[in-house]
C-alpha cells in the first residue's frame, strides 16, 4: 500500500504541475492575444481618423474656394456701384452687378457644400469603439474559461 500511495501523490503531483502549465500557457496566449488586438485596433483607429481627416481638409478646401469665390464677387460688387454712381444707369454697371451676382451664387453654393462636408464628418473612430467593446467581451469570456 506504501507503493500505491506513493504513485497516487506522484501522480496528483504531476497533475497539479500539468494543470499550472496549462494555465500559465492559457493566460500568456491570452496576453499575447490582447495585445495582438490592441495593435490592430490602434492600426484600425489610425485609418478611421486619416480617412475623416482627408474627408475634413477636401470639405476645408471647397469653403475656401467659396470664400475665394465670394471675395472676387464682392470685388465685382463693388466694382458695379462704383460705376451706379459714376454713370447713372449704363450698361457696364450692369454688366458687372450680373456677373458679380453670378458669382455670389456660385460662392454660396459652393461654402454651402463645404459647410455640409465638414459637418457630416466627425473624428470619432466608431468602428474602433465597436470592436474594442467586442474585444472586451472576448476577453472577458476568455479570462472567464481560465478561470474554470
Amino acid at each position: 500500500m506504501d507503493q500505491d500511495d506513493a504513485r497516487r501523490a506522484a501522480g496528483s503531483g504531476g497533475n497539479a504541475s500539468d494543470q499550472a502549465e496549462g494555465i500559465g500557457s492559457l493566460i500568456s496566449g491570452t496576453l499575447k492575444d490582447l495585445q495582438d488586438l490592441v495593435r490592430a485596433e490602434v492600426r484600425l483607429a489610425k485609418t478611421e481618423l486619416t480617412d475623416d481627416a482627408k474627408g475634413m481638409a477636401s470639405g476645408a478646401g471647397i469653403l475656401a474656394a467659396g470664400a475665394f469665390i465670394g471675395l472676387v464677387g464682392f470685388v465685382w460688387l463693388i466694382y458695379a456701384l462704383i460705376h451706379v454712381v459714376d454713370k447713372a444707369l449704363e450698361e457696364l454697371w450692369l454688366s458687372a452687378g450680373i456677373v458679380s451676382l453670378v458669382l455670389l451664387a456660385i460662392a454660396a453654393i459652393l461654402a454651402q457644400r463645404g459647410r455640409s462636408k465638414l459637418q457630416a464628418s466627425s473624428l470619432k473612430p466608431e468602428q474602433t469603439i465597436e470592436t474594442l467593446k467586442e474585444d472586451q467581451q472576448w476577453a472577458k469570456t476568455r479570462i472567464d474559461s481560465v478561470k474554470k
